[in-house]
């Protein structure tokens, strides 16, 4: 896996594909790793340059000041985009990732190619009802927990070897950002700024079982962006790990849309 470091910043990420294609770049969510797109990549169209960093305390990526906000996470991303000399890029995000790609986003539109945003995170805050450090903390303590916490998150996905090195790739998470990442969902509310992305080329992808970020919330997130919205049957929050297939064939043809004008 390569990395990259700036300053205090080291960030890891891994690569798939042609060098000199489209580029592609996939953020992953809370409590998981750049692994979490192994299924994507494993099925993505060999002409796409696809990049999924580790996001700060999760991977290998690591930095000072221990700062995960969201757009803190946003400006780790311009620094690998940079360095890796993409200007812009078609940008897909996963949950709390899709913060971070509309963050970037809504600082520097012309970052975005496009916009796929998957089971998207709240765009008018995190619920109340999800801020409960307590839990955090128990699944920080305790794989078994933190291991069906999971397959809650990803309830149709195969319980299968790779299943399981994610589930104990994602559970290194670092405490800190465990706890932090709560708080910075809660407080990462962009609501009707986010019409000001109007323009970019937005798909969303919602599981119709994900209990966590509803088909609503996919909704109003579509409605901010003026995007497509498309909900997958039998899949709960985590389309890349239960239908990859599915995610890859839309991913493929809206990407390709475009282009095509």
């Amino acid at each position: 896996m390569p990395s990259l470091q700036s300053g205090s910043l080291t960030i890891h990420w891994s690569t798939r594909g042609d060098e000199h294609g489209e580029p592609l770049v996939f953020v992953h969510g809370n409590w998981t790793t750049s692994l979490f797109w192994r299924p994507v990549f494993d099925r993505l169209p060999a002409r796409y340059r696809a990049v999924a960093p580790d996001l700060r305390g999760r991977g290998q990526t690591r930095a000072e000041p221990h700062d995960y906000s969201v757009s803190r996470l946003a400006q780790d991303l311009a620094v690998l985009m940079d360095a890796l000399g993409l200007p812009a890029v078609h940008l897909v995000g996963h949950s709390l990732g899709t913060a971070v790609v509309l963050e970037l986003a809504l600082a520097d539109r012309a970052r975005a190619r496009s916009l796929t945003l998957v089971a998207p995170a709240w765009p008018d805050g995190m619920p109340r009802a999800y801020h409960v450090p307590d839990r955090q903390r128990l699944a920080q303590e305790n794989l078994a927990l933190f291991a069906a916490a999971f397959r809650g998150i990803a309830p149709t996905a195969p319980n299968d070897a790779f299943f399981q090195e994610l589930v104990a790739a994602s559970h290194q998470q670092a405490p800190e950002a465990t706890m932090a990442t709560l708080d910075a969902l809660r407080d990462w509310a962009p609501g009707e700024r986010l019409r000001a992305l109007a323009g970019v080329p937005a798909l969303v992808v919602s599981g119709a079982r994900d209990m966590l970020s509803t088909r609503e919330v996919g909704a109003r997130t579509a409605d901010l962006l003026g995007a497509r919205h498309e909900v997958v049957p039998d899949v709960g929050h985590s389309p890349n790990l239960e239908a990859p297939e599915t995610l890859v064939a839309l991913l493929d043809s809206f990407v390709k849309a475009p282009a095509g004008g």
